[in-house]
């Protein structure tokens, strides 16, 4: 069974061959720094207008989960919330069980610009070593191609998760969509948001092709499971919180759930 990390690794040696382009680093942004406490923001990465990107870790269990908490600089109800998720892990995670990886912001420039795209104009959930990148002005010329993306790709590569949530918005929102073999994940996301805010429900189909995005690495090309949480576009982040709340303890628990009598985790990357 491979792990994200060698797998990932296996793509890019695909793409980086033969056009000299080597984005993968020596660790999280580039640096050799180990893990940093729970509950400390720490840089993993600069954007291109050099702002950091920062993201911290909660628990040392087995079932490992990554949250990037916004990636489109126009979509603000999921980066708005993370400072209430960040309490929320820090007070009620169970560390031995479950760990978790929260990323704030994937699209510091594109936050700062009210821009779905980042600076250099290139959309960072389209420039991903998936099998289905194609070249293009808004995905980049190589995947990769991004400080950003570059970024949080060694940041995943290092976490090697067992499950990533990724929270969008979208006018039709609210809703979870899914790549991988991530349905029984989004069934218990949107079961657990819907009982706060009854409009929650699973889309599986987003309606229109997604090259080069994460989904379609980690989830279609890795068979690792990944969310795609769609809040109500210009929902006030404080009512978006709660089904969040929900939805994010939902999967906290079933990876408290998946640790059996000797203490071990019970779920692995398939």
């Amino acid at each position: 069974m491979r792990s994200i990390a060698r797998f990932m690794m296996a793509l890019i040696l695909g793409f980086t061959a033969g056009c000299g382009h080597v984005p993968l680093r020596s660790g999280p942004g580039g640096s050799d720094a180990g893990p940093n406490p729970d509950g400390v923001w720490a840089p993993i990465g600069l954007s291109v207008e050099r702002r950091p990107l920062v993201a911290t870790s909660f628990g040392s269990g087995a079932r490992r989960i990554y949250v990037i908490a916004g990636i489109h600089g126009d979509e603000r109800a999921g980066g708005e919330s993370v400072d209430p998720l960040s309490d929320l892990l820090a007070m009620e995670l169970d560390r031995s069980a479950v760990s978790v990886r929260l990323l704030r912001d994937a699209n510091p420039d594109g936050t700062a610009h009210r821009s779905r795209r980042n600076v250099r104009g290139v959309d960072l959930n389209r420039n991903w070593p998936a099998r289905n990148f194609a070249s293009h002005p808004a995905r980049g010329e190589v995947p990769l191609s991004e400080p950003e993306t570059a970024a949080v790709h060694a940041d995943l590569l290092a976490f090697d998760p067992h499950v990533v949530v990724v929270l969008h918005a979208a006018r039709n929102g609210p809703y979870v969509n899914f790549d991988g073999p991530a349905r029984r994940e989004a069934e218990r996301f949107a079961d657990a948001a819907a009982a706060v805010e009854s409009a929650w429900h699973v889309q599986p189909d987003m309606g229109y092709a997604t090259p080069g995005s994460l989904g379609s690495l980690v989830g279609v090309d890795l068979g690792v499971p990944i969310l795609t949480i769609e809040f109500r576009r210009g929902q006030d982040p404080r009512e978006a919180w709660p089904a969040l709340r929900a939805g994010i303890r939902a999967l906290i628990d079933a990876g408290q759930e998946a640790v059996d009598s000797d203490g071990e985790s019970v779920y692995r990357v398939r």
